[in-house]
């Protein structure tokens, strides 16, 4: 059971300190006494539950400059929580705020450095506060910036002896030049390779080639460039190492044309394009390129690598995206991977890029071509995703790596204190202050669970710098127990692998370029002679910026489709069922909806409504009515009163009481509908009550709404589990304090209250919640008829989107891929649901609604010359043979029935309804995710079918992923045959998900306002008690001494009214609105309040002393761009996808003042819930 008080929680919450004497609050407010506190088990992480004098002291502080969007993503959490997890290190992320808006002077300090470079990342500033602070980098930041020209990472792949493929340049810009001479000084100690500076005077020899010659030859298949040639295929790639848009360019014995490659677009990463003829460096004249010979790989797959240190190196392989541009995905929407070894050859060249490029952590992408291996390009620092085993390994790898570095540093200084009366340090020490490949691979270290100072003077750190110069076959070395990247306490313990991980990923020492080259920390190559600089100012503390809290605003996990009836009555019996309310009335249980029940029984009596209606409500009743989440929604309609019904009948049919309650009579509603033009506000015939009082309405009829399903599935539980996770994780890395004081809120539904639950469990790591943890909130969260006339305006409005001739506005979701206008699309699909019907029908009869079945039915190869599955199928078919486990309480016949629904009401393009696109939609993705078996099986086509619907004319083009699949087969023909293929039978399968998915990021937003004063308008109508809640809670959080956390649970309408109260309420975005996917399942509005100390004064007796910040973060949930594509495993579940910023850091004030300034822009009635009967 949970608690209905409005304003009342209980929250988990620690001990507090006492509050400082003095009277005035340093945050300029006092915190309001809004909810009532008391102490629940722990919240907060396993660190920080145990006593202070019992934590040990950190080994030091590990700094993350990098976006949040990165340093904050799943696998940076899953290797930083890992580091912190003894409490050995402190984590440090910098944030965005700042990094993009601080000076690098008032950075934190730290001890090791984790900064690497993504789109929008001031890698210059972060250089700079390289060379001011001088942390251990994990990562060379200088040599980051070489990996922006390709031409530059081909050189130094040529010189570390790693294989390349034959290329020829066009360098028209006078060649690859760095960013400074600092730079350029850091290549050359790195690689032996010198190259000019950016804005340096060009010598001779470059201006000589800065006009290359070329040209094509062998009637277009062969490049020349100065005489040196390339014959297609051919790939053509940018110099800049951050375009992605490459070009392959094939011979016109291979059918010509070329594919267009780019980043990952949803599902999609790369086009074939039949006009790729010429290369750009011919068509554009003042262009500089690289040509590689295209090579035809192993698979279709090429090899993604992850190096952590010089001797480990992950591995995995994926599909080309030259195949078809369609790319798998795994549940999390990953690009699906799988794990492979890297072979001794592999291996070194693995160890010599990150040896060469300075990027200890580095991903590069490599191709098998018979025995041989090709590297094609470096990334620089790159996660793997998903993968227990890597972020084990790669913690481990790193802690080591930071303890050598600490004992390093206390070597050296006591080195420096011993030097007065000591001898020289001597030459091994030396040696081990400036690691060489492959002696610093190997030995242990004692236990740092307790103070440093011990752990430096230990035998075990003794032992360490003692073996820093012994080579890696020493018999020393090759007793240890373990390397040096797993201390003892790692060492001795059996290391978890996942199945499939190769045994033989440690990689070889180095090839050594010269016998003085040696890997250097960033520290000893910056300023390394300037051993007596002046002091570094501490950074100011107005600029270290901490989050302070959040409030999130979160739509509930998975559901089955939610279905409906709806139908229109106007008789007594229905009538009754009000219980004389003039607002919406709510049934919900088995004893309510045998109310309504034995009212359609009356009615049939009767003889007045339509007995086709009536026997489907009583059918649906019967079968559907003891389901769990069942209710029937009746709701008064209201019209302008006839002349003859005016003042002199006004008094004996209506009274209006001093609230604006109108109390009707219950008599008979009779009357067809008037249509009479009102406001603006108001159409004919309205559901409001406020409406009806307020213009002198009468009851008309009557809307009775009967729904069901909308449950939470089997894949909630999961989903709900991992978010609260993933939420946690954040926080204890941003500021563990937020999980001390957590209040969770929920809507009254029960989709959305078993979220709550499930996830506030995994958030709070708690095994079993308080019944009362989370308060339902019905008066924010639950539904709400507010705004149910401008909605009803809109709603009228949509089916004006979809007529014939109607272009999609601009503002609007629309594919700008040359889509056709709505009306084709809609026709296509009422086109599409025909074909599946008879489709489906055909292999219904093939069924048998009970049996012993023989073993699994699976889909046969999909080919021009085989059968369809359904026609190789016995007759009399088991459906437990075609799928047998089916989840969320269906089965064949209810399967069945949903999409029955579903194609009567797609028989006709020109009647629509736009509502029905989201149930179509909704249907599909849940079929694809949670009955892909059948779903598969019923809809694929006999031969016969498939056939016939070739003779008919194509309402739209065939979709380019079918044509990228017939081209990779005519120019890849010795390759067996691809893993992404899917069965051409299933092709309008896929093509109706993919219109509907179009039409429902049409529509789907517009249900809450077309125009931006409608999206206003209904947002706040909807959303204002929330907005409200959500302001006062932030102004708690910034009034509070401690850390805080709000968590509301709600639906679908409240993500987007908020959404649309926010953008619309006039606060400064970065996303523009038609770039907003669909907000999914658990999609997210995280509202980020980060706070600054300034330095105290003794002239500021205000007490202004510290600064606010607000940032609004937001993520599409648990969406996939396209399910069928997805491999599955049994928990059917979707992961969630990451928040990005909706807004750049503001000033708190400035946030709310903005919001608060629409406040007044409606008035919310004072009632706007539907009146639950059942409670009554």
């Amino acid at each position: 059971s949970t608690t209905t008080s409005p304003r009342t929680s209980v929250f988990a919450t620690f001990p507090r300190q006492p509050p400082p004497s003095s009277n005035a609050n340093p945050r300029g407010r006092t915190p309001q006494s809004r909810r009532v506190s008391s102490s629940t088990v722990n919240s907060a992480s396993p660190s920080t539950e145990r006593p202070e004098q019992d934590k040990p002291v950190p080994i030091g502080k590990i700094g993350v400059c990098a976006l949040d969007s990165k340093a904050r993503s799943k696998p940076s959490r899953n290797i930083l929580n890992r580091l912190i997890k003894e409490g050995e290190f402190e984590v440090i992320v910098f944030g965005d705020k700042v990094i993009l808006d601080e000076d690098v002077e008032n950075w934190p300090v730290c001890d090791f450095l984790i900064s690497f470079f993504s789109e929008g990342f001031p890698l210059d500033k972060a250089i700079a506060y390289a060379k001011l602070r001088k942390p251990f980098c994990v990562n060379d930041l200088p040599m980051q910036t070489i990996l922006w020209d390709r031409r530059i990472c081909l050189q130094i792949l040529t010189k570390l002896n790693v294989p390349t493929p034959d290329r020829v340049e066009v360098n028209r810009d006078g060649g690859p030049k760095v960013q400074s001479a600092d730079i350029a000084q850091r290549c050359f100690e790195k690689t032996g390779l010198r190259f000019p500076v950016l804005g340096s005077q060009p010598e001779t020899e470059s201006q000589q080639v800065a006009n290359p010659v070329v040209e094509l030859l062998d009637d277009g298949d062969t490049i020349s460039v100065d005489g040196k040639t390339l014959t297609k295929p051919f790939v053509e790639k940018p110099t800049d190492g951050e375009d992605h848009n490459i070009h392959i360019y094939y011979p016109k014995s291979q059918g010509g044309g070329g594919r267009r490659l780019f980043r990952k677009v949803n599902n999609k990463s790369s086009e074939k394009d039949e006009t790729l003829t010429v290369p750009r460096s011919i068509t554009e004249p003042g262009s500089s390129y690289i040509y590689e010979q295209f090579l035809k790989v192993e698979n279709a797959e090429d090899v993604k690598a992850y190096t952590v240190g010089l001797d480990y190196c992950h591995a995995e392989t994926r599909k080309s995206p030259v195949v078809d541009g369609v790319v798998k995905r795994n549940p999390n929407g990953k690009e699906v991977r799988y794990v492979t070894s890297l072979n001794k050859e592999e291996a070194g060249m693995a160890s010599r890029i990150a040896d060469g490029f300075g990027q200890r952590v580095c991903g590069f992408d490599l191709l098998r071509v018979g025995e041989k291996s090709y590297v094609i390009d470096v990334n620089g620092w790159s996660f793997v995703k998903d993968n227990n085993d890597y972020y084990d390994k790669c913690a481990n790898i790193l802690k080591g790596l930071f303890i050598r570095e600490k004992v390093r540093v206390e070597n050296k200084q006591q080195q420096q204190q011993q030097q007065p009366t000591s001898a020289p340090a001597s030459a091994s020490e030396d040696n081990y202050e400036r690691e060489a490949p492959g002696t610093h691979r190997k030995s242990t270290v004692s236990s740092h669970r307790s103070h440093l100072k011990s752990v430096f003077r230990s035998a075990s750190a003794n032992r360490l710098r003692e073996l820093a110069n012994k080579k890696p076959g020493s018999p020393e070395i090759s007793q240890l127990p373990s390397p040096i990247t797993s201390p003892p306490s790692f060492g001795n313990l059996p290391m978890p692998r996942s199945p499939g991980i190769p045994q033989d990923n440690q990689l070889p020492p180095p090839a050594i370029l010269d016998e003085n080259h040696q890997y250097q920390t960033l520290q000893e190559s910056i300023h390394e002679a300037d051993e007596h600089h002046e002091p570094v100012p501490a950074p100011a503390s107005k600029s270290q910026w901490k989050l302070k809290g959040m409030v999130a605003v979160i739509r509930h996990a998975d559901r089955t489709p939610k279905q409906k009836f709806k139908f229109t009555f106007h008789t007594k019996p229905f009538v009754d069922l009000l219980k004389g309310h003039r607002e919406e009335v709510l049934l919900v249980g088995e004893a309510a909806l045998k109310s309504v029940q034995e009212a359609v029984k009356q009615a049939l009596i009767e003889g007045e409504e339509d007995q086709t209606k009536l026997r489907t409500l009583s059918n649906a009743l019967d079968k559907k009515g003891s389901w769990p989440g069942t209710k029937v929604q009746i709701k008064p309609m209201f019209r302008k009163r006839k002349q003859e019904e005016l003042p002199a009948e006004l008094q004996d049919k209506l009274t209006v009481d001093e609230d604006g309650n109108a109390k009707p009579k219950p008599t008979p509603l009779q009357g067809d509908d008037a249509n009479h033009s009102r406001g603006d506000s108001m159409a004919d015939v309205t559901l409001s009550r406020i409406s009806a009082a307020e213009n002198n309405l009468v009851l008309d009829k009557l809307q009775l709404v009967m729904k069901w399903g909308g449950e939470p599935t089997h894949s909630a539980r999961y989903q709900a589990q991992d978010l609260g996770d993933n939420m946690r994780n954040d926080l204890l890395l941003m500021n563990k304090d937020a999980l001390r004081d957590v209040r969770v809120f929920s809507s009254s539904e029960r989709r959305v209250s078993t979220s709550a639950q499930i996830f506030t469990a995994s958030f709070l790591n708690q095994k079993e919640l308080d019944p009362n943890f989370i308060s339902v909130r019905k008066d924010l969260l639950d539904d709400s008829n507010a705004a149910k006339d401008v909605m009803d305006k809109v709603k009228k409005k949509l089916k004006g989107l979809l007529r014939q001739g109607k272009q999609a506005p601009e503002q609007f979701a629309w594919p700008k891929d040359g889509t056709p206008e709505p009306y084709l699309v809609v026709r296509s699909v009422v086109e599409l649901m025909k074909f599946h019907r008879r489709v489906m029908l055909q292999n219904f009869t093939k069924l048998r609604p009970e049996g012993e079945g023989g073993p699994p039915i699976k889909s046969p190869p999909s080919n021009a010359s085989s059968v369809s599955l359904a026609d190789s199928a016995p007759e009399g078919v088991d459906p437990k043979q075609i799928q047998s486990r089916w989840c969320c309480g269906e089965d064949a016949s209810l399967f069945k029935e949903r999409w029955e629904k579903l194609f009567k009401e797609f028989t006709d393009a020109e009647k629509v309804d736009p509502s029905k696109i989201s149930e179509l939609y909704d249907t599909m993705k849940f079929d694809a995710l949670h009955n892909r078996q059948f779903l598969e099986w019923v809809f694929t086509p006999s031969n016969d079918m498939v056939d016939d619907d070739h003779e008919r004319p194509n309402t739209l083009k065939r979709t380019a992923s079918a044509d990228m699949r017939e081209e990779f087969g005519q120019t890849h023909e010795d390759l067996p045959e691809s893993k992404a293929k899917v069965d051409v039978r299933l092709e309008k399968l896929r093509e109706l998900y993919r219109f509907s998915k179009v039409l429902f990021d049409y529509i789907g937003p517009q249900e809450y306002g077309m125009l931006e004063s409608e999206k206003l308008e209904i947002g706040l109508l909807t959303s204002l008690p929330l907005l409200k809640e959500i302001v006062t809670d932030l102004e708690e959080v910034q009034a509070s001494e401690d850390a805080k956390s709000f968590i509301y649970f709600t639906k679908e309408s409240h993500i987007y009214t908020l959404l649309n109260s926010i953008i619309e309420g006039g606060v400064q975005t970065k996303i523009a609105r038609n770039a907003i996917p669909e907000l999914d399942y658990l999609s997210q509005i995280c509202f980020e309040l980060y706070e600054s100390q300034n330095e105290a004064t003794t002239d500021d007796p205000e007490g202004s002393c510290f600064n606010y910040s607000i940032r609004i973060t937001l993520s599409p949930g648990c969406h996939a761009f396209d399910p069928l594509d997805v491999q599955l495993d049994s928990k059917h579940c979707i992961g969630c996808t990451p928040r990005r910023s909706l807004t750049p850091h503001v000033e708190w004030k400035e946030v709310l003042e903005t919001l608060r300034a629409k406040f007044h822009t409606v008035k919310l009635p004072k009632s706007f819930l539907a009146v639950n009967l059942s409670e009554k």
